[in-house]
């Protein structure tokens, strides 16, 4: 770990044009003649200068007249352009190895978790939300990098994710009445989390219950829902809910809600079934939007199942970015092995109704956010979040629009709006430069030249050049 700070200060250093010594956290650093695009859906504005101080932003200023304050250490950005720093909704960044049995294990594996926080940075990425995994693991993973031992993204964790049954691997814990439910809240808050996940299986009732136990302590609730529908959740007073659809059969016709049962491959029959303009999933939306309750699709997720037979998930050349445990676990199963080649092709065909959901939850004012739920199949670190603003392009959103889903929106799902997810003055430096315009194409977000995390200048060249295949 010590190597990787000597990358960052070496790097810092040769920024600057100083030695390693004289590089100080409360220098002023003028970042000049750059393009701001600002988070929060204002156009681009050319020629700024951002000034840095004690890890936070100064002023922004157009350059024009501009004279930095004496000593201020002078970066020519020049035909760049500078944005916050990426925050990815949907990290499991505590990274669980697969047995021999075939199941994740019960706590995670710490090389394998410390390079994909790694691997987020060297990707833009200043934040992320870790939203279920083995609490004591969750905490300590945090820490580490709130401490200074692990150089990576600052991390907002919840634990242990509630079901009403649990398998004997994995993070899940068996929730299956209101006493167990205060229980494992009251355990969670105890050892430190940042909010409270709910998972598919839990009723409505176990659902509220979570919500008023998590709440008296203080702490968020996000919800990855089935048999709880996303209006019952909104009205229950949720924080948040996960993936791009709700997958619940109240919301098909009624005709059809029998024989749904809501497995992966039926949910190819839940879009050829569900009818966007009833009054199901108008309510929906309303109820959502109304409450400013965000929705984290995870498109790329839906993408590497529909696309599970295709090269371009299962052969990228990036894949080796991935942490050796994710990459074997992936190559001994996936949720769609027992997918036929017509049941893929349906998927593609129906694809574009999952892009239609988000448009409209999108245009109906529902908050959108950006996560990859990294570390499922073919989803890589950095990488995957990456792709997901390319896809929330897809789905009809503009880039700028898409730009502010990835930074202010996360920040404020978060409650965190206060200090990132924006340039503006005040705000916490963690900021992402490019060498190419991302609302001309949204795939230039990875033209990243420069990361700045809490002001201090991080080369994403040096930090995946320490991770190796």
């Amino acid at each position: 770990m010590r190597n990787l700070y000597l990358i960052v200060l070496l790097a810092l250093a040769v920024l600057l044009g100083c030695d390693e010594g004289s590089v100080r956290s409360e220098d002023h650093m003028a970042l000049v003649g750059v393009t701001v695009i600002d988070g929060l859906g204002n156009p681009p504005v050319p020629n700024q200068v951002v000034l840095l101080r004690g890890g936070r932003i100064v002023e922004v200023a157009a350059e024009d007249g501009y004279e930095p304050p004496r000593g201020a250490r002078v970066i020519d950005l020049a035909g760049k352009y500078l944005m916050p720093g990426l925050i990815d909704m949907h990290a499991h960044v505590t990274i669980l190895p697969m047995g021999e049995d075939g199941h994740a294990a019960r706590s995670m594996d710490r090389e394998a978790s410390e390079r994909a926080v790694q691997t987020l940075l060297a990707f833009g990425i200043t934040t992320v939300f870790n939203p279920a995994a083995p609490a004591e693991d969750a905490v300590a993973l945090r820490e580490a990098v709130a401490a200074g031992d692990l150089l990576g993204p600052r991390i907002v964790t919840a634990g242990n994710p509630l079901n009403r049954t649990a398998p004997p691997f994995g993070p899940f814990v068996a929730t299956p009445d209101e006493d167990s439910v205060r229980s494992e809240v009251q355990r969670q808050a105890g050892l430190g989390v940042d909010a409270i996940k709910v998972y598919s299986a839990l009723s409505p009732e176990l659902v509220g219950v979570t919500i008023e136990e998590a709440h008296a302590a203080g702490k968020r609730v996000v919800g990855h829902l089935q048999r709880t529908t996303w209006t019952q959740a909104a009205e229950l007073g949720i924080d948040a809910v996960t993936h791009a659809a709700p997958w619940s059969a109240a919301y098909l016709p009624e005709a059809e809600r029998e024989g749904y049962k809501g497995s992966i491959l039926d949910r190819l029959d839940w879009l050829e079934m569900v009818d966007f303009d009833g009054p199901e999933i108008q309510e929906m939306i309303a109820a959502l939007a109304e409450r400013g309750i965000p929705v984290d699709p995870t498109l790329i997720v839906m993408h590497t199942k529909f696309w599970g037979d295709d090269p371009r998930h299962r052969e990228n050349p990036e894949l080796g970015l991935a942490p050796a445990v994710s990459r074997e676990a992936w190559q001994r199963g996936t949720f769609v092995d027992d997918w036929a080649p017509e049941d893929f092709a349906r998927a593609r065909e129906l694809w574009p109704r999952l892009l239609e959901l988000t448009r409209r939850l999108h245009e109906g004012g529902v908050p959108l956010t950006a996560g990859s739920d990294l570390p499922n199949p073919w989803v890589i670190p950095g990488v995957g979040l990456h792709q997901e603003l390319r896809l929330l392009g897809d789905a009809g959103i503009p880039p700028l629009e898409v730009l502010k889903i990835a930074t202010h929106n996360g920040a404020v799902a978060l409650g965190l709006e206060d200090e990132i997810g924006s340039v503006e003055a005040g705000k916490v430096a963690n900021l992402v430069v490019l060498a190419s315009d991302p609302t001309a194409a949204l795939i230039n977000t990875r033209a990243i030249s420069h990361i700045f995390l809490n002001g201090v200048f991080v080369d994403p060249s040096a930090v995946l050049s320490t991770l190796g295949d």
